[in-house]
This record gives C-alpha cells, structure tokens and sequence, in this order.
C-alpha cells in the first residue's frame, strides 16, 4: 500500500513516501487493527481534551508564562495526533480498497453470515 504524507502541518516532518506489503489474507486483520487504533486514539482525545488546557497555577509571570508554554505544546501535540489520525484512516481506505481489489470484502462477509447461521442453527 503506497503511504503519502501530506505536508504544510506545522511542527511536522515531511515524510517520505513509503510502501507496505499486506499478505492478502491478513488485509482484513489490519483494517480491523488500524480501526481499533483510530478509535482508542479518539477516544482518548475525546476524554481529555480538556485536560490538555491549563490555567496558571498563581497569578505571576512565570506560572502565565509555563501555562502558556504547556499550552503551545499541546496544541502542537494534538496537530500532530490529528495528523496521525488523517494518515491512519488513509491507509484504513487504502485497505479497504484492496480487500475489494482481492475480494476480500464478500468473502468476509460470506464468512459472518456463515458463523452466525451456525449460532442460530444451535
């Protein structure tokens, strides 16, 4: 699967196109992966979001200065994690492409509806 970098973040750097390999039968095992990834990560974004903008501790210069410090690095830290979450749904659409490519996507779902005759059948 060809992986491209979209460039022009701030604070990121520009990556090198790069190529991965997927054995076809484990297609489906890496969407699933990469999805459970994506949603953990949003999910903790999610959460803590909040947690990530910070009040100066006293009212002096230095606690406004570090609570400002804390909050451009947040904010490049979330930039980054969203970047992050751009790329790893590309490439989750650039999987499900090739489970159509190969099949894999009826074979799949063939597959479910087979196991779940079988739960019913019991």
């Amino acid at each position: 699967m060809p992986y491209q970098h979209v460039s022009g973040s701030a604070g990121l750097p520009a990556a090198s196109s790069t190529s991965m390999q997927v054995e076809p039968d484990k297609v489906l095992d890496l969407i699933a992966t990469y999805e459970g990834v994506r949603n953990s990560v949003m999910d903790f974004l999610e959460a803590r979001r909040d947690s990530l903008r910070v009040r100066p501790l006293a009212d002096d210069e230095v606690s406004g200065d570090a609570a400002d410090a804390f909050a451009d690095h947040s904010a490049v830290a979330l930039d980054v994690t969203k970047e992050f979450l751009v790329q790893l749904t590309t490439n989750i659409e650039q999987l499900r492409e090739a489970a159509r490519t190969y099949g894999l996507v009826e074979e799949g779902n063939t597959d479910v509806i087979r196991k779940l005759r079988g739960i019913a059948d019991r």
